[in-house]
């Protein structure tokens, strides 16, 4: 009796320590994704700008998250007035939740060292989501000239996951204006893919 209280103790003892270990296991697991930009939106033939998303930092991890650099250039023969490619928005406005973009400019984004608070938790609260409402301005552009705008990407706090993989689209309406002040206007987007890098070797 005395020798099978002991082998019980000692399974007990196992299965706790085994216990310990696989939550402390599951806590550390890496966190690694990848963002490209899966498609781009053609521009309409008689607008005299070309729209561009470029991945700066396409990897997002514990300690940064991704960068993105939305640009327009003046394709034309006259200097005018054009807005950012792109400001800010949300994946959920043209398609699937998940993400955020954010200018670096925009005075509700996070900071440009901004990392991903969701990481290692099972869920999140999930709260409502809030913009600022500003107007993103416009820059002034010589033919050929270009400005820039670098984004971030940021968790979507209104859904479960921690920046869930998947194909996320965003749309903008962009308004140019013709040579007689004329304002004209076409939806333009792009599609984004997140993928599960964890399991890659860093090079």
């Amino acid at each position: 009796m005395k020798r099978r209280t002991t082998l019980l103790s000692l399974l007990s003892l196992f299965s706790v320590s085994a216990g310990c270990l696989g939550n402390a296991s599951s806590g550390d697991s890496p966190f690694r994704k990848r963002v490209s930009v899966n498609q781009t939106d053609a521009i309409p033939e008689h607008y005299p700008v070309d729209l561009t998303i470029d991945v700066v930092q396409a990897e997002l991890t514990k300690t940064q998250t991704a960068h993105l650099k939305a640009t327009a250039k003046n394709t034309g023969e006259a200097t005018r007035e054009f807005e950012p490619a792109y400001y800010k928005g949300a994946s959920s406005r043209a398609g699937d939740s998940g993400i955020l973009l954010y200018s670096l400019r925009a005075p509700d984004s996070p900071p440009a060292d901004y990392t991903p608070d969701c990481i290692g938790s099972d869920g999140k609260s999930q709260g409502k989501l809030r913009w600022s409402g500003e107007y993103s301005g416009t820059e002034t552009l010589e033919p050929g000239e270009s400005a820039s705008e670098e984004l971030l990407i940021v968790d979507d706090p209104t859904i479960g996951g921690c920046i869930p993989t998947g194909k996320y689209r965003f749309e903008t309406p962009y308004s140019i204006s013709d040579e007689n002040g004329y304002d004209e206007q076409f939806m333009w987007g792009f599609t984004l893919r997140v993928d599960d890098v964890s399991t890659e070797k860093t090079q």
